[in-house]
């Protein structure tokens, strides 16, 4: 009999251990992640993974101030020297002519001496050498005073139309160096004038 008792209350005993066991770990949860093996009673915490940044990289130290040699600019060439003005050409001047054994200007050349002075004004730094010559009538003496007056009868024409008289010279060649050496009225003529030269 005794050993029914304590058969059956052992029974008793192990069934109100399970029993005692089934309601004190109804409340707990067993945790299974590899971090906890622990019981954790109630509900686990939330665990946030904390947010690593990486860290910021330092900066660079500054480069130290290199050295800049200063460059000179090339010096420019020295420009071309100017080149001298072209000299001027001779003007187109016309010789006046003459009647014979006459030194006052006719009426044809006056409009050649109008001309001439225009030019003349027009290149103020010219200078004018006025020959005078003959045909080869008449003596050497004769014909050296003939063409002097002819070539002071032209200048002083010049000279009323507005050409300084500083500028001008005068010259007589007579019936010496003559343009034409034919024995002829036409040839005489072409000789019995006032040439102008620029000297």
């Amino acid at each position: 009999m005794l050993r029914k008792v304590t058969h059956g209350t052992t029974l008793v005993f192990v069934c109100f251990c399970v029993l005692g066991l089934f309601v004190g770990c109804a409340g707990r949860k067993v945790s299974t992640s590899a971090q906890d093996q622990t019981l954790v009673p109630g509900q686990p915490p939330k665990v946030e993974e904390a947010k690593v940044e990486p860290p910021a990289p330092a900066p660079a130290p500054p480069e130290p101030p290199q050295a800049v040699a200063k460059v000179e600019p090339a010096p420019l060439p020295p420009p071309p020297p100017a080149a001298p003005p072209p000299a001027p050409g001779p003007l187109a001047l016309v010789d006046v002519y003459f009647d014979y054994d006459q030194f006052v200007i006719r009426s044809d050349a006056r409009a050649v001496l109008e001309a001439n002075a225009r030019s003349l004004k027009a290149e103020n730094s010219r200078k004018l050498l006025i020959e005078g010559y003959c045909d080869e009538r008449g003596t050497v003496e004769y014909n050296l005073v003939l063409g002097e007056r002819r070539a002071q009868t032209a200048k002083q024409y010049l000279q009323d139309l507005g050409v300084p008289s500083s500028r001008i010279q005068i010259t007589s060649y007579g019936k010496e160096k003559p343009f034409c050496l034919d024995h002829s009225e036409a040839c005489w003529q072409s000789n019995r004038r006032a040439h102008f030269v620029q000297p």
